[in-house]
């Protein structure tokens, strides 16, 4: 039985992926910290900020005039800035306490950004380079990147790649794929990654659950995602669930290397079960 946020989450992306509403999604991803969160309030936000951002012209504008405009807007009137010195507080990835603090980590940042963008009918997209998020403007003339989480720093693609080689080595390169836009399945897989690390990390298991949950609902045939709720909830000491989803890792990867070993653990399970009846 999937947790309620990963319900609600898994029922917003049932529509095609290009009418997803990304600022709701990630504001019910939110509810796992906050479950009495008030979604309309934080969209409502969003369309505070467009109202005084900076109205682009209607048609003939330069790129980089808007693009300027906006980033004047973002980073020094409403003052959203990078959180440089708690990088990976859970904090980070609540689109409501982004809002709130104005602050937060690159793919965090880029969501309100695009909100944004969005409701101005700007043409900028999601890109997920590794370990760091950016925004991409693209109108099929123009193509830069902007790094929000470093107060929109404009990039081209060498830029970009200067960026992944001082986060990864040199030995980071990018390929085509890595410049392309990502929906908005991909971004919420990505922000609850990041909160999933933030939780175990700490070994704060029952609040990671329903962020596992949420990946589940989301990306259903992740085995791994699986295995590591599995771990979850038999730390918990949820064995029939943790079994359920050994049993289900297997039926996805019959032959992965720790195949034996994970029926050896459903074993286990199921004879603690026994004795227990």
């Amino acid at each position: 039985m999937l947790s309620p946020v990963a319900a609600e989450l898994r029922d917003i992306f049932e529509v095609p992926k290009y009418r997803v509403d990304l600022g709701r999604a990630a504001l019910i991803l939110a509810r796992i910290e906050y479950p009495a969160l008030d979604i309309d309030s934080y969209i409502r936000k969003f369309d505070q900020f467009a109202k005084e951002a900076p109205a682009p012209p209607e048609s003939g504008y330069e790129p980089e005039r808007v693009l300027n405009d906006l980033n004047r807007y973002f980073f020094e009137q409403l003052a959203f800035k990078g959180n440089e010195a708690d990088y990976y507080s859970p904090r980070n990835s609540f689109l409501n306490d982004v809002i709130d603090r104005r602050t937060g980590i690159p793919i965090t940042l880029s969501v309100v950004y695009l909100e944004v963008a969005r409701r101005l009918s700007l043409p900028f997209y999601g890109v997920g380079l590794p370990g760091h998020f950016v925004v991409k403007y693209a109108d099929g003339r123009h193509e830069f990147f902007v790094d929000v989480f470093g107060c929109g720093h404009v990039l081209d693609r060498a830029g970009c790649q200067s960026l992944v080689a001082a986060l990864h080595g040199e030995d980071s390169l990018l390929g085509e794929s890595d410049f392309r836009a990502v929906d908005s399945r991909y971004i919420l897989l990505r922000m609850l990654s990041n909160l999933r690390n933030s939780y175990l990390n700490n070994r704060q298991y029952r609040k990671g659950l329903p962020v596992l949950d949420a990946i589940v609902a989301l990306a259903p045939t992740s085995a791994d995602t699986l295995k590591h709720r599995a771990r979850l909830h038999y730390e918990l000491g949820h064995w029939k669930q943790a079994r359920r989803d050994l049993e289900s890792y297997l039926s996805l990867q019959p032959d992965a290397e720790d195949a034996s070993d994970a029926r050896r653990w459903i074993d286990r399970i199921r004879k603690g079960q026994a004795s227990m009846n």
